[in-house]
């Protein structure tokens, strides 16, 4: 059964894909770009960023909420130019790494336990010129440990134009997955977005595009494998999405959720 409706949907979104509009959207110039979050087992953590010629890969742990990382910032093109990152998590801190190859490692940063954000830039040697910047949004686990559940988490990427779509977000919450894809109409500035919410086991989830016009959300409860998919929509600027998982017993069950916010390549 659950085959089945996988087949299903891939067919209708395929179908979508051909029918979008193609001819007006650009390949996006955010080819190469991508973030990403996730639980990874025990108390492990790994947050990565990408940019053309910069990479972050942050490897952390949780012990009840509590985290430290271990940061690794590489420039990765000759181009005279350097790898940027600023780090926010307890406090917000700078760090450089200039010359293809070069590859800076930043331990001993405080404890924190906050929601983390990382900005990947790239930068002029003179430290004065960030362009190229992307960034990633890492939820605390402090006030909800349900969030450092293995495999939780959150990416997203941009295509070459060989996938149909020009980027990806995926979230992972628990037994939900919460998916959206989207084209970007450069002279317009519209992002146009298809999305869709997996239940995965017995439980409750919802997805939900931000700021969509028109409103794309969706919730449901199942005690067997569901996949549904959301309105088409369309946002300008910052396409994010939220994804959330419930219990399906119980009065008024906590939620948990993932917020994931796929930039525009500048």
């Amino acid at each position: 059964m659950k085959l089945t409706r996988l087949i299903v949907v891939a067919l209708t979104a395929a179908a979508a894909i051909v029918a979008a509009p193609q001819a007006a959207f650009a390949i996006p110039s955010g080819t190469g770009w991508s973030g990403s979050w996730k639980y990874t087992g025990g108390t492990n953590i790994q947050v990565t960023l990408d940019v053309p010629g910069a990479k972050l890969v942050a490897n952390g742990w949780d012990a009840l909420g509590t985290r430290a990382f271990v940061l690794n910032v590489t420039d990765t093109v000759a181009d005279g130019k350097c790898a940027y990152v600023k780090w926010t998590a307890a406090a917000t801190t700078e760090h450089w790494a200039c010359g293809s190859g070069t590859t800076v490692q930043v331990s001993g940063l405080p404890t924190s336990t906050n929601a983390v954000k990382a900005v990947l830039c790239r930068d002029s040697t003179a430290h004065n010129n960030k362009t190229n910047c992307n960034f990633i949004d890492v939820p605390s686990s402090y006030t909800d440990e349900f969030i450092r559940t293995e495999g939780n988490g959150a990416h997203w990427k941009y295509y070459d134009g060989s996938e149909g779509e020009d980027w990806g977000g995926w979230i992972t919450i628990g037994d939900v997955d919460f998916d959206y894809f989207g084209w970007d109409d450069t002279p317009s500035g519209q992002r146009w977005i298809q999305s869709w919410l997996t239940l995965l086991e017995p439980t409750c989830g919802s997805g939900t595009i931000l700021n969509a016009n028109p409103a794309s959300t969706l919730s449901a409860c199942s005690q067997y494998d569901l996949i549904d998919d959301l309105p088409d929509t369309h946002v300008t600027g910052t396409a994010s999405g939220t994804g959330c998982t419930w219990s399906m017993r119980g009065i008024d069950p906590i939620k948990h959720c993932i917020k994931l916010s796929v930039p525009e390549p500048s």
